[in-house]
């Protein structure tokens, strides 16, 4: 079990992006990399089009983890928004959570608030949280 991430600030705003993009709905994704450092944003489309659950499309659930195969990588991590303000993973989020070695990233955003992004292991309906390393600028390998 991981207890950090880390992270470029570029790489979280590409996240709030996506997730801004989906709102009203929840947005996905994976993070695919080395050691404990995020590479790469795969963002995906929610098929459930909806605010509070999130199922990323599969074509692009195989296309993350292909290019992540590819690339030597592992998957770091899953990240998703809850456009509730919530900073926390839901029942839902802790029931669906099937990658115990992977970081679930919440992006959080209250209502007319900034994002805010949380970082948790989910092992076997256990909720640890961990800490993201923030980095400036881009990931440079």
């Amino acid at each position: 079990m991981q207890n950090k991430l880390t992270i470029s600030k570029d790489q979280i705003q590409e996240m709030i992006a996506h997730a801004q993009a989906a709102l009203p709905n929840e947005a996905c994704g994976i993070l695919g990399g080395h050691a404990g450092r995020v590479q790469t944003v795969y963002p995906g489309e929610n098929v459930e089009n909806s605010p509070v659950i999130y199922r990323m499309k599969p074509q692009d659930q195989l296309r993350a983890m292909h290019a992540i195969q590819l690339s030597g990588g592992d998957l770091l991590g899953i990240f998703h928004s809850h456009t509730n303000g919530s900073t926390i993973p839901s029942e839902t989020d802790i029931s669906q959570a099937h990658y115990p070695d992977a970081v679930y990233i919440i992006l959080a955003r209250p209502p007319n608030g900034a994002w805010k992004t949380f970082g948790y292991n989910i092992t076997k309906g256990n909720i640890h949280k961990i800490t993201l390393q923030v980095e400036p600028g881009p990931y440079v390998g």
